[in-house]
């Protein structure tokens, strides 16, 4: 057990320590060897990574729990706790987020080879991982969230790595503040929790999770989860608001798309193995307390972000974006799954999915590369004979997303298990949900129809980005197959892609279930529960397709249809309905333009009003009591002046003068000084007669 806590514990701090090492050393000491050094440092976590699964698997899959004092909370020893969480959930995600990782250090080398800001990029991609890493192996609500918030920060470093652009300032801007606003949610739910349950909310994970030990102490003061109080309720919809803003789901979805604006290598690891996934792990976490209510949030939630973004998807020209929505499509999924109960199959796709669709956005990249940072599908065209390895993986990861697997048989590409029980489960939740009425019908319908749109729409980017003639021919002329670390990298994802279905299915997409049987929570649907269902008469519908023909005719009208070009689809579009339904899905469904026209037209007002409130109120009245007090000042000030210091200076110019005149009088001559007496005794003694004689 110590060997895998301090596996565990090593492959999450390596990435932190290479992006201190990176940062600090990056441009004086290795200079362009950074990006080697970074993406040996990751190939450790990864085979840190690695070993602890084998051991893990190797001792029975038990759940491992390691736990220090953190943070002093008073002084009668309370804690927080810091630590790291091992059970099935964790260490997949460990295994998944630094083996991506590390392809996407890998790949990284040959496409920010020539930016000014390499060794920086480094250095912010391996915290970005270790950001990742600290929530997945979190024991605790507050060590999460405090990962969740480092994802956030490292995010928006990454998104807007190219800040001396307008769009990446833009973008990070938008995914940073989109997830506050999720956050915000969060904290409420935690809000709720922690008022409830006091500081035990707090205490370090139990065996069965941090999320079964909360479970655990909501009932032991007499809830019950199936029959649950309102704020019990409440609280499970908050917690799951975050993973709204970090899964970019409806309605928090538009911050993903522009995030496009970032390096490809962070769209990559982006869209596959961090930031997405973290807002799926977190419904995983959180699966525990959440009540059949909120089941049907998380659900309702997940069913109306795979149909909307499959839409977007169809429509979109930037290879990237297409992308993009994409994988809102498939995150969809997963989070139906969650809300669905097929707890077990929305964690085997959000793996799968990691491969296959980082592999998707390297390739995309491989041709941004080639086409001079040209992103518009419309302008490339036959490409697959300039590019043919980076056309072959992604055909492959094309297949893989497409749910692809051999007529008549139960073999296929890893998207083919995973998005299966998907809609497996949501069968049997759409058939167990009476209270919708015939509408509960709705949550199979629906994510059975974009199974086959999906791979449509994927033709659609294959065929116009390799198939046909150039329609750009200097772009075509000058295009080159990608760079060697580059070209390593697609090839590893590729076959994961294709592989890691069949193997995870053999070893351990059942698995992740056991720890929440072992806890008592008996709403999951198992593995084994969907498989019997598979019998059921409208599963047996998509099971007829799915196993046959109908991927394969979806895939091939989408390359019938593009192989040509935009021509026939141009033509398509000017129907009337279909243009509608287009002109609305090119404009994101005027989401971008709703929230500027309400939200942030509302806060500019607002903040208008305040401004105003402030300038003309709360300022006039600041600025009226400073005139008035200058006022008065500068009239004190002239009465001081006129008459105060007038009395005091008259009294001194008096006796100045009268000084002055004295001081005439005193001449110091002797003549002077006799002369005045012979006047003053002739003027006496004429005074003297003048008396006598009257």
């Amino acid at each position: 057990m110590d060997q895998i806590k301090w596996l565990i514990v090593t492959a999450t701090l390596l990435p932190l320590l290479s992006s201190a090492a990176v940062i600090f050393l990056g441009k004086r000491v290795f200079g362009r060897a950074t990006g080697w050094l970074a993406t040996a440092v990751m190939a450790g976590s990864f085979g840190c990574a690695v070993a602890a699964l084998w051991a893990w698997m190797a001792a029975g899959h038990p759940t491992i729990v390691w736990t220090v004092p953190w943070i002093p909370l008073n002084a009668n020893g309370s804690w927080l706790y810091l630590g790291v969480l091992i059970d099935s959930l964790g260490i997949e995600m460990v295994v998944m987020v630094t083996l991506i990782s590390t392809l996407v250090h890998l790949y990284s080398i040959g496409y920010m080879a020539g930016d000014s800001r390499f060794e920086r990029f480094f250095s912010y991609l391996s915290l970005f991982t270790f950001a990742m890493l600290s929530i997945v192996t979190a024991n605790s609500i507050v060590q999460l969230f405090v990962g969740w918030e480092l994802v956030g920060l490292t995010s928006y470093l990454l998104i807007g790595f190219w800040f001396e652009k307008r769009g990446p300032q833009l973008a990070c801007k938008k995914a940073f503040v989109m997830n506050r606003i999720g956050d915000t949610g969060f904290l409420i739910g935690f809000g709720i929790l922690f008022y409830k349950l006091g500081g035990q909310l707090l205490l370090p994970a139990a065996d069965g999770g941090m999320f079964v030990a909360i479970r655990q102490l909501i009932e032991a003061q007499g809830y019950s989860i199936t029959n649950p109080p309102l704020w019990l309720t409440i609280a499970g919809i908050g917690l799951f608001c975050g993973a709204i803003g970090k899964s970019a789901q409806f309605p928090l979805h538009t911050w993903l798309p522009d995030a496009m604006e970032g390096p490809t290598p962070v769209s990559s690891i982006v869209h596959s193995a961090t930031m997405v996934a973290a807002g799926v792990y977190l419904t995983g976490r959180i699966y525990p307390i959440l009540t059949p209510q909120a089941h049907l949030f998380v659900a309702t939630i997940g069913l109306v972000t795979l149909v909307m973004a499959a839409g977007m998807a169809l429509v979109m020209t930037d290879i990237k974006r297409v992308l993009a929505y994409s994988t809102l499509s498939q995150l969809g999924y997963m989070v139906l799954g969650m809300g669905v109960g097929a707890y077990s199959f929305a964690i085997f796709h959000l793996i799968t999915h990691a491969f296959f669709k980082c592999c998707l956005f390297q390739c995309a990249g491989s041709v941004i590369h080639a086409a001079h940072h040209e992103q518009d599908m419309k302008h490339y065209g036959g490409l697959i004979r300039k590019l043919p390895v980076t056309a072959l993986c992604y055909g492959l990861c094309m297949l893989a997303i497409a749910g692809a697997s051999i007529p008549y048989t139960t073999w296929g590409l890893s998207g083919f298990y995973s998005k299966d029980g998907i809609v497996a489960g949501a069968v049997n939740y759409g058939s167990a949900l009476s209270a919708l009425g015939t509408w509960a019908n709705v949550f199979w319908i629906a994510p059975l129809a974009v199974a086959y749109v999906t791979p449509f729409y994927m033709a659609r980017s294959f065929a116009l980005t390799f198939l046909g003639r150039p329609r750009a021919q200097h772009l075509f002329d000058h295009a080159h197959e990608a760079p060697l670390t580059m070209l390593a990298s697609q090839i590893v994802l590729a076959t994961m892609a294709v592989v890691s279905g069949w193997w995870m299915w053999q070893n351990l997409a059942v698995e992740s279930e056991e720890w929440f049987h072992s806890a008592g929570v008996s709403w999951v649907q198992s593995a084994a529960a969907i498989e019997a269902h598979h019998g059921h008469a409208m599963h047996r519908v998509h099971e007829a397709l799915l196993q046959g023909w109908g991927w394969l005719a979806s895939l091939g009208l989408g390359l019938l249809v593009y192989s040509f070009g935009m021509k026939i689809s141009s033509q398509v579009v000017r129907l009337p309905l279909i243009h509608t339904l287009y002109t609305w899905a090119k404009n994101k469904y005027y989401f971008d333009e709703l929230y500027d026209g309400v939200a942030v037209n509302i806060g500019k007002a607002l903040a208008a009003l305040a401004g105003g409130f402030d300038k003309h109120l709360i300022d006039g009245l600041v600025n009226f009591a400073g005139r008035a007090g200058r006022d008065t000042a500068h009239g004190v000030g002239r009465f001081d002046l006129a008459v105060v210091d007038g009395a005091v200076d008259g009294a001194a110019a008096l006796a100045q003068d009268g000084g002055r005149w004295l001081r005439t009088s005193q001449s110091g001559r002797v003549r002077g000084y006799v002369l005045l007496m012979f006047v003053g005794l002739i003027a006496g003694t004429l005074a003297l007669i003048f008396v006598a004689l009257r």
